[in-house]
């Protein structure tokens, strides 16, 4: 897309009006520990399993992302360096299985169409540098090496899965925002996928890029557009009722936005039917009573 886009605000994006930073960061062993306090917490019940830290400079930032693998629990983190603030989102198993479940099988279908790897390029939780510099890492991303060749950055994917709970619904939305606003609606597809574990059902949103118009005036000097999500369609897996049933299904998962270009017969959208959507359902949930 070629026409000039505003970034999105990074105090919008990060929710510090309604969600300000309560934490200043203090070092690595001090961020350890909360997020084992997020993980406890969120293995008794469903909570907020979202972390936002203030005062993290750059330097900080890039000492806490090459460490990852020293921290006591696999996270994702989004940091926002013009107002230095970090996000951390401590997922569990269940989220886990369910972007995996639908990247794997949505690669795998495009892989049995005969789209070759470098097509599909699956840049997974992979750390992504928007050009307002802020910096993200999702659950899954993607995108047609061939259409976007940069050997440098993955930057931007042509779509992304985010998942997480429930009571984390507004950050999910804003995750979702980060990904469409900042690539300029590049991003082409965008799934946010909600786990909630106490009444069993998944849910799945699809959304798409859409175009707003702004106006020049004196505080806003940039004329141009800028680009929020759109939803398209919602899927809620409900594994309470006898039998696991589906509102909203199929889930279809366009051609053109996967890959990037339009479909050459036999290439088609990947479909995940009910009867599939169920089964993902059973395996999210083992184990979960």
């Amino acid at each position: 897309m070629s026409l000039t886009y505003n970034l999105p605000d990074s105090a919008s994006l990060a929710l510090t009006e309604q969600y300000p930073p309560s934490r200043t960061y203090r070092g690595f062993n001090d961020l350890n520990q909360a997020i084992m306090a997020v993980w406890d917490r969120l293995r008794q019940r469903d909570a907020d399993q979202f972390l936002s830290f203030k005062h993290i400079s750059p330097s900080s930032f890039l000492y806490v992302e090459n460490n990852r693998h020293r921290l006591r629990n696999l996270v994702r983190l989004t940091y926002y360096p013009d107002i230095q603030t970090m996000i951390v989102k401590v997922p569990l198993p269940p989220h886990e299985k369910a972007h995996q479940l639908i990247s794997r099988k949505t690669l795998s279908i495009l892989d049995n169409m005969g789209i070759d790897w470098d097509q599909q390029l699956p840049t997974g939780s992979a750390t992504h540098t928007a050009p307002s510099r802020s910096q993200k890492q999702g659950d899954f991303s993607s995108r047609n090496s061939t259409l976007r060749p940069n050997e440098d950055s993955d930057w931007p994917p042509h779509w992304i899965i985010e998942a997480g709970l429930s009571e984390s619904l507004r950050r999910l939305c804003q995750d979702i925002n980060w990904w469409i606003g900042n690539s300029g609606g590049q991003v082409l597809l965008a799934l946010l996928v909600r786990v909630d574990r106490a009444a069993k059902k998944i849910t799945i949103e699809k959304y798409f890029p859409q175009i707003r118009q702004r106006p020049s005036t004196r505080a806003q000097t940039v004329a141009g557009v800028f680009y929020v999500k759109r939803l398209v369609t919602t899927t809620v897996i409900d594994m309470r009722t006898t039998p696991p049933s589906v509102q909203g299904g199929p889930l279809v998962l366009d051609f053109d936005r996967l890959v990037g270009r339009p479909a050459v017969a036999p290439e088609t959208n990947v479909i995940f039917d009910n009867a599939r959507l169920v089964q993902m359902g059973h395996f999210v949930f083992m184990g979960i009573p």
